[in-house]
């Protein structure tokens, strides 16, 4: 740490934490029903498509991330909540998109979100039933999107579980004020904007994962390190690498939660909760470490502190949709 301190090249948390050669891997124990799985952005789509003129417009939103509480043995159990940057659509024409987004139609400027918060999960079929509020264009209605799975959950590899869905809805675009215009493309007159449908199909494929906190042995130096020295020795060396680097403990509080979760699923809860609060210390401004340290509380039975993270963390970040499933399920 003296090299550190000196201002010398600064180690990634990852070497801080990890020096340590791995311990033996230790099963995992499930502490909570259910699975917490953050949505895949770069695997997951919301495409849409739309009949204009003799044919279609399609389209898809990039920036979407989300949250899914998911129980396979009792899927009615199970939420989701999804927000969507309304500007990151595209449909293959630039000059088409800017008109999309302006106040003709997504108006992304006031209205940057679009947001979907289960209410019911049921079974249907073959596949579940999932309906709540979305709101697009500042606009809620409560739909019903069907879903079905397409594999059972998958263990990758790398440490990873993962779960796919796909789904389809149809949406009346005028039920959400999206009436289109010419303010903003005097291209799109009278008579073309006659050719354009109001329903909207749109298609969901969603991928969820979880990292396997059993079968990944990436923390088990860390882990090793804590149980020789508990936590504090890493705590005050962090707080100095903070005090001097800021910048070298940027983004470390997904690591701190990984690290958590890992020492959780080995029945070592104590050390858990108190990484977890180093995150919040280290990080006070982070809704990520509130809804980390949230979690963590659930995972260990501390429901009313739970609740209070999970609030701290949506007052930070009303749109944290981690928090939210958190406070959904603990209210």
């Amino acid at each position: 740490m003296s090299r550190i301190l000196s201002g010398g090249r600064r180690p990634t948390l990852t070497v801080l934490l990890c020096a340590l050669p791995a311990a033996t891997p230790a099963v995992s124990a499930q502490t909570a029903s259910g699975r917490e799985l953050s949505l895949e952005a770069s695997h997951s789509s919301v495409e849409f498509s739309i009949g204009f003129l003799t044919g279609r417009v399609k389209g898809r939103f990039d920036d979407v991330r989300g949250t899914l509480f998911y129980d396979a043995e009792k899927p009615e159990r199970s939420s989701i909540t999804v927000v969507i940057d309304a500007a990151s659509l595209h449909s293959g024409s630039r000059h088409r998109d800017e008109h999309l987004r302006s106040s003709d139609f997504f108006d992304v400027a006031r209205f940057p979100l679009i947001t979907f918060r289960s209410d019911r999960v049921a079974r249907s079929g073959d596949g579940l039933m999932v309906t709540g509020p979305l709101t697009l264009h500042g606009v809620t209605k409560n739909v019903a999107i069907p879903f079905r799975q397409m594999r059972p959950l998958v263990e990758d590899p790398h440490g990873s579980d993962i779960v796919n869905f796909e789904g389809k809805l149809r949406l009346a675009r005028r039920d959400f004020g999206l009436l289109g215009g010419a303010t903003f493309n005097s291209w799109f007159d009278d008579v073309r904007s006659a050719t354009m449908a109001d329903s909207v199909d749109v298609i969901l494929e969603i991928q969820a994962w979880e990292t396997s906190f059993g079968r990944l042995q990436r923390w088990d130096g860390a882990l090793d390190r804590f149980k020789r020295e508990g936590i504090g020795p890493t705590a005050n060396r962090l707080r100095a690498l903070k005090a001097v680097h800021a910048d070298s403990v940027d983004g470390a509080d997904w690591e701190l939660d990984q690290i958590a979760r890992s020492l959780i699923a080995r029945g070592r809860p104590a050390e858990a909760i108190e990484l977890l609060k180093l995150s919040v210390e280290l990080f006070p401004t982070s809704a990520g470490s509130h809804a980390a340290l949230a979690r963590g509380y659930e995972l260990t039975g501390d429901r009313l502190a739970a609740l209070a993270s999970a609030k701290r963390a949506l007052a930070l970040n009303a749109t944290n949709t981690r928090a939210s499933e958190l406070a959904r399920r603990l209210q």
